[in-house]
């Protein structure tokens, strides 16, 4: 019994939980505060009870087979909460980073924004939630194909972060660009009142010349 037990641990639970660590992991890469991850740690921490609840029973095969089966469910709750957290926090990161630049700059220098990696979120975003829907189907496949979404998601996201230097320098390259074309039109303003002012100036100075001139002809 102990190595039908061991055959179960090893060919079925131990790959579910290796993606499920490496969904963890990357949970853990994208949470400095140390917060999202809790959840999935409990459920982890309920799969190792179950765990080793079935090795105290090895002997009561259906008893065994219980535990093992509530192990694994508990295994895949732990990858889908944290694949689920990631996939909000991803999701809100990315357009955060993206929202301080106009239109003109990301059409500019990152066009794919619009054709490619935009619509791909969208995508993404509305396959995670047939997938939750899935899930209480076919836990394994579907969490199996959530995980590799993600991971499109975090490749995404290092895309962006290539990104953002070429685009804080076109942005601040087009700031400096209207802050002369700004200088520009208040120094040609200025100019144009300045001759206004000249011009208005020497008329009055004519239309005063003429009115003394009338004056003292008039007066002579």
């Amino acid at each position: 019994m102990e190595e039908i037990l061991y055959n179960k641990l090893k060919n079925d639970l131990l790959p579910l939980y290796n993606k499920v660590k490496s969904a963890i992991l990357l949970v853990e890469g994208f949470d400095e505060k140390q917060e999202m991850y809790i959840a999935p740690m409990n459920e982890l921490r309920n799969a190792l009870d179950h765990i080793f609840s079935a090795v105290s029973i090895v002997s009561e095969t259906q008893k065994c087979d219980y535990e093992l089966k509530e192990a694994k469910e508990h295994m895949v709750r732990a990858g889908y909460d944290a694949l689920e957290l990631l996939a909000g926090s991803l999701g809100t990161t990315i357009v955060s980073k993206l929202r301080q630049y106009d239109t003109e700059t990301l059409t500019q220098v990152f066009p794919d924004y619009f054709t490619s990696i935009k619509p791909t979120i969208a995508g993404i975003q509305q396959s995670l939630i047939e997938k939750r829907m899935k899930k209480k189907v076919d836990i394994d496949v579907s969490f199996c194909e959530f995980f590799d979404e993600i991971k499109e998601l975090v490749e995404i996201n290092n895309s962006v972060d290539k990104k953002i230097p070429s685009l804080q320098e076109y942005s601040d390259r087009r700031s400096i660009e209207k802050q002369k074309q700004q200088i520009e039109e208040q120094n040609k303003i200025k100019k144009e009142r300045l001759w206004q002012y000249g011009i208005g100036s020497v008329i009055g100075f004519i239309f005063a010349a003429i009115l003394a001139v009338l004056t003292w002809l008039l007066t002579k």
